[in-house]
């Protein structure tokens, strides 16, 4: 309004000076002269309209009245001038000019009219009473703003966008005065720290900072003022229950004429942040923990397995040794029963001996583990079937099918090799009586470059209340004259599709086979 204040300032001086003038005028009245002559020629070359009004009525209009206004000065002459004002102004002007005629004086104010063409103007208008042709009048000089309504109109409008996008925003906004002082804080800096606009107001950015932030933020604030742009700060506020609030964001400083006019702030709370690296930190921490208990382990189960092929197993073999010895010595000096105790014996060691090598195969999952690399199990698979099963198909008269080439995967070699033998060499033992073991093989895809592998057969099946149990070291279904083995096999496996980051499971029924499923990573990318 700085502008509208120095028009108003011209318009009553320039008022003034025609007021001066129309006494003159009256003078020349005398001299039978016309008054509005004379104010024709008074008025020419003023750039502000000029008009009289007595009565309510025009009697006198200048040319830029009615360039304002759009209509002739035929046209304005002997209507009212309230009648040009917009409806929603008039009682305002009303009032002015009535207040005019009583108490004198002058009046300056704004309205708006609308012209002829019906196009809304605001205009300034300076009002003082006069005398007109030996009668009491108002003489009005007034000038068109619309153009600086129009900016003033705009302005506020973009200020009030700015506003909104501040206030609304959802960073912590801030604006200090060169000496410290807040001069605006938005919505989110007021919820954030719990101040209300007038306590912010009262604050001084210092006063609102942990004290062993409060020297590095003075050198930073002042860096600013100095023309520094700061980015990617951290600092820490204190809210107005006294608790930190850890923030990140970034300072500059409006300049004018290189002196500071207000240091600017944007900052955004990282409390979550900052807890999630606590809480990261915290879980590496235990993760170093977990690692180091785990080699710690492994070096026991090392140790284990050291004691295990060497110092256990010896003692078993020379119980094993001397036991055959003695039955081979003492021969038909034994009885029925000294035989039978003495095969009991023998018979223990040798299945104590088959537990150790089993323990060992469990724990060598761990500890004699390979990087994993292309493996091809079509590859072993064959290998197998010329191999270690040759001997067991041709037992059992039992066939392997794989319908698909199945998919490489992304393993240790030795372990699925272990894998599948254990698996397929299941399938073959847990054949049904007089049914030839038929084990069909196939692959399919799996979300996070995974791959299942299925193994299908027609076996003897097992009750869905073992599905888990027969995962579990040493655990049997059935007898050792039958089906002989230690029952680690799938404890191994497990393990084994554990260590590649995948689960096995199967699905049976007592009667119809089995189908034993693992996933394991595919050939190509690490699993997400």
């Amino acid at each position: 309004m700085i502008g509208a204040d120095v028009s108003k300032g011209q318009l009553i001086s320039e008022l003034n000076s025609i007021r001066q003038r129309v006494s003159e005028i009256e003078l020349f009245v005398a001299q039978e002269k016309q008054p509005q002559d004379l104010l024709s020629s008074l008025v020419f070359g003023s750039p502000a309209a000029i008009y009289v009004a007595q009565d309510g009525l025009f009697k006198f209009v200048s040319p830029q009245m009615c360039h304002i206004t759009q209509y002739s000065e035929q046209e304005l002459l002997g209507t009212g001038p309230i009648k040009l004002v917009f409806p929603e102004d008039r009682n305002a002007v009303t009032g002015h000019t009535l207040k005019l005629l009583k108490d004198g004086g002058s009046v300056v104010h704004e309205y708006r009219l609308l012209t002829k063409n019906a196009r809304l103007k605001w205009v300034l208008e300076a009002l003082v009473p006069t005398s007109y042709d030996g009668k009491r009048a108002v003489i009005a000089n007034a000038i068109d703003i619309t153009a600086q309504k129009q900016a003033e109109e705009e302005a506020r409008s973009r200020d009030q966008k700015y506003w909104d996008l501040c206030e609304n925003a959802s960073d912590m906004i801030q604006c200090s005065a060169p000496d410290g002082r807040l001069v605006y804080v938005n919505r989110a800096w007021r919820e954030r720290l719990g101040y209300s606009a007038d306590e912010a107001g009262k604050l001084s950015i210092l006063e609102i900072i942990q004290p062993d932030h409060r020297e590095n933020c003075l050198r930073l604030f002042q860096g600013v003022m100095s023309g520094d742009k700061i980015s990617n700060v951290e600092i820490v506020f204190i809210d107005k229950n006294g608790n930190g609030v850890p923030l990140e964001g970034n300072m500059n400083c409006r300049l004018s004429g290189g002196k500071p006019v207000y240091v600017r702030g944007i900052f955004r709370d990282i409390t979550e942040r900052k807890q999630a690296q606590q809480e990261t930190e915290a879980l590496v921490k235990g993760v170093k923990e977990i690692n180091r208990r785990l080699e710690q382990s492994n070096r026991e189960l090392e140790d284990f397995a050291h004691v295990a092929s060497h110092d256990l197993q010896e003692p078993l073999r020379k119980i094993s040794s001397f036991g055959a010895l003695i039955r081979d010595s003492l021969g038909d000096k034994l009885s029925e029963d000294d035989r039978e105790n003495l095969e009991f014996m023998t018979d223990g060691a040798r299945r104590m001996q088959l537990m150790i090598d089993d323990l060992l195969a469990y724990s060598r999952v761990t500890t004699r583990a390979k990087p994993f690399q292309q493996v091809d199990p079509n590859k072993v698979i064959e290998n197998l079937k010329n191999f270690e099963l040759a001997a067991a198909l041709e037992e059992t008269h039992g066939v392997i099918h794989i319908p698909q080439p199945l998919s490489c995967v992304h393993s240790d070699p030795s372990q699925m090799h272990q894998l599948l033998q254990n698996l397929i060499g299941n399938a073959l033992k847990f054949h049904r009586d007089g049914v030839p073991p038929v084990i069909a093989i196939s692959s399919h895809p799996m979300p996070n470059n995974m791959v299942a592998l299925e193994i299908q057969d027609n076996g003897i099946g097992i009750e869905a209340e073992y599905y888990e149990q027969i995962f579990a070291m040493f655990k049997r279904l059935h007898s050792r004259s039958k089906y002989p083995g230690s029952g680690i096999g799938l404890a191994i496996c497990k393990k084994i599709v554990q260590r590649h980051g995948g689960e096995i499971g199967v699905e049976s029924k007592p009667g119809e086979g089995a189908k034993f499923c693992f996933t394991i990573p595919r050939w190509g990318e690490q699993p997400s």
